[in-house]
């Protein structure tokens, strides 16, 4: 199959049976096929010739037939396809025997009388069909492809208005020109056959439609109306308009079914962009309305109108001026002020107005306010400009936050109070606690004895024993700041001291492996005391040699001789741990 890429659309396709052109003569032939088959046209007269020589020159000698006489020489096959001759019992041509088992020698002729068929295949164009006429457009390709079930096909043929028929592998872009075509063609087998020609006609259309446009509503000159509307109009005078397309400065394109309204457009510049295609692919070169409601008559695209018109009120917005900060809400502190912003580039503005709570607009903005109620507030604000154009009211929702946030602190771990002077240790920890109302804590910050302020992230721990002051607040998100906070404390960080005396002299020493030990007789008691120089002692234990330890029982008695080992441990409030060990012997 052979493809003819034309190098425009081709119009349309129409297969019929017609009259043949004058077509090439093509004599009926024998035909040998790569594989040495023999294909004979089965219109061809038959001769057997007989010759003991593959020579093609040595005498061979044409076959009688005895019985059938009158239908030999010629004979003709009657049937397609493959026929034979045979000849009864084999002989082995070196032996010169009959080969066993017998077998017939069989010589095999193709017989062929039946025309190749030839389809055409026309791709890559539209098609479209209008008044029993057919059109394709640009970028086809045709193809035709012959088929023949005995001998094959041997070429194609091809007349392109009426032109002499030609080989169909010679023909290369014959198209390129728009007018109507008539094709007629057809195809012959290896031996003659030819197939009754075919007929197909189109006509090829290159040419895109013609788009206009007419503007519908008041006008004068270049300057519309906003009520104003565009139509568009196309023309096609051959296979048809299909669509007329149109986009509005960077949107899709979409098709046009109805005037496009100037209210679509939006303030500022805009191009409306318009092409038709027709039914077979041809598209109109893309053509510019250019529209400005900015400066009048500038238009920088070749297009083919441009026109100015004013339909836009004014543009409104507003904003903070001072604290705020957005998060559920929008929060303002009482010192900010709110004000609001109208712009018009073309009239320009009349008139900004505005209502607090109240959505009448009565009150004529002039300057930046402040808001004096607290809490949540709504502000209702519109305004026109000097043609009549009303933008409509916008509301700005928003929290006035007037009050200041509130701070606590708390210590964690060990703590003593005595009257108002508390007591802690360097493994206390100093929390701070904020809330606030209304837009929510922005930070904590803290003073240790009077130095740097930090910012606090996380409890606070202190070294140094002794007197400490720190001085804290908090500030929220709208900046109302709290009035500084203090708390003050003493750090104790030492533990009680452990005194002890027996209530009899000692009567001697002795040492035990290196250890020296003072004696005392059995009738001898241990007294035990703590003192604490800050937060005051809290309890006293001790265990004797090992035994369970005994809590505030002072003093111990009731020794019997031996050696003894007393460890005393003392606390204070602060739970500040000293220890004591006291060795002495008992003897009678």
């Amino acid at each position: 199959m052979r493809i003819i890429a034309l190098s425009s659309f081709l119009a349309s396709l129409f297969l019929a049976s017609a009259t043949a052109q004058i077509q090439l003569q093509h004599d009926k032939k024998v035909y040998v096929s790569a594989d040495k088959k023999v294909y004979i046209n089965k219109d061809q007269p038959i001769y057997f010739r007989i010759s003991t020589s593959p020579d093609a020159n040595a005498p061979s000698y044409i076959l009688p037939s005895e019985q059938t006489a009158q239908y030999a020489n010629p004979m003709y096959f009657d049937t397609e396809g493959r026929n034979t001759l045979r000849s009864p019992s084999a002989v082995d041509s070196i032996t010169k025997k009959t080969i066993l088992p017998k077998q017939d020698v069989q010589f095999d002729m193709y017989a062929d009388g039946i025309n190749p068929a030839t389809t055409m295949h026309i791709t890559g164009s539209d098609k479209h069909i209008s008044h029993n006429k057919i059109y394709y457009g640009q970028g086809l390709k045709m193809a035709l492809k012959a088929k023949d079930g005995i001998s094959g096909v041997d070429k194609t043929y091809i007349s392109i208005n009426e032109t002499p028929y030609t080989d169909f592998a010679a023909i290369t872009s014959p198209f390129e020109m728009q007018k109507e075509y008539t094709i007629k063609y057809y195809s012959v087998d290896n031996v003659g056959n030819v197939e009754v020609p075919l007929t197909i006609s189109f006509e090829t259309d290159y040419t895109a439609p013609l788009t206009n446009f007419k503007i519908l509503g008041e006008s004068k000159g270049n300057v519309l109306s906003s009520k104003a509307s565009i139509s568009l109009t196309s023309i096609d005078t051959l296979s048809g308009v299909k669509a007329i397309m149109y986009s509005i400065n960077d949107a899709s394109a979409k098709v046009y079914t109805a005037p496009i309204p100037l209210s679509v457009l939006k303030d500022g510049k805009s191009k409306i962009r318009y092409y038709a295609i027709d039914y077979v692919g041809n598209k109109e070169e893309e053509r510019i309305i250019a529209a400005s409601t900015e400066t009048m008559g500038e238009n920088t695209d070749a297009s083919a109108f441009s026109f100015y018109i004013d339909k836009e009120a004014p543009t409104i917005s507003s904003e903070i001026i001072g604290d705020q900060h957005k998060g559920k809400q929008l929060y303002i502190s009482a010192r900010s002020k709110f004000q609001i912003n109208a712009i018009d580039e073309k009239s320009g503005v009349d008139k900004v107005l505005y209502s607090i709570n109240n959505s009448t607009l009565k009150d004529i903005y002039a300057e930046p306010f402040t808001l004096n109620n607290s809490g949540a507030q709504s502000i209702f604000f519109a305004s026109s400009d000097n043609v009549g154009n009303f933008a409509l009211a916008k509301t700005q929702q928003l929290y006035v936050d007037a009050s200041q946030p509130s701070t606590k602190h708390a210590f964690i771990g060990n703590q003593y109070k005595s009257r108002d002077t508390l007591f802690i240790t360097s493994n206390t920890k100093l929390s701070l606690t904020s809330i606030d109302a209304g837009s929510g804590i922005s930070s904590i910050k803290y003073i240790i004895d009077g130095k740097t302020p930090e910012n606090y992230t996380q409890s606070i721990q202190f070294d140094r024993e002794g007197f400490h002051s720190v001085e804290y607040g908090a500030t929220d998100n709208v900046n109302n700041a709290e009035e500084t906070k203090k708390c003050t404390f003493i750090i104790d960080n030492t533990p009680p001291q452990i005194l002890y005396h027996f209530s009899v002299k000692e009567i001697g020493e002795k040492t035990v492996r290196n250890e020296k030990y003072t004696i005392y007789p059995s009738n001898a008691m241990l007294y035990l005391a703590a003192t604490d120089n800050n937060s005051g002692s809290e309890s006293i234990s001790y265990r004797v040699n090992d035994q369970k330890e005994t809590l505030n029982q002072i003093p111990i008695k009731g020794f019997t001789p031996g050696n003894y080992q007393v460890e005393v441990l003392a606390n204070d409030v602060l739970k500040n741990k000293t220890s004591l060990i006291i060795r002495f012997s008992i003897e009678k």
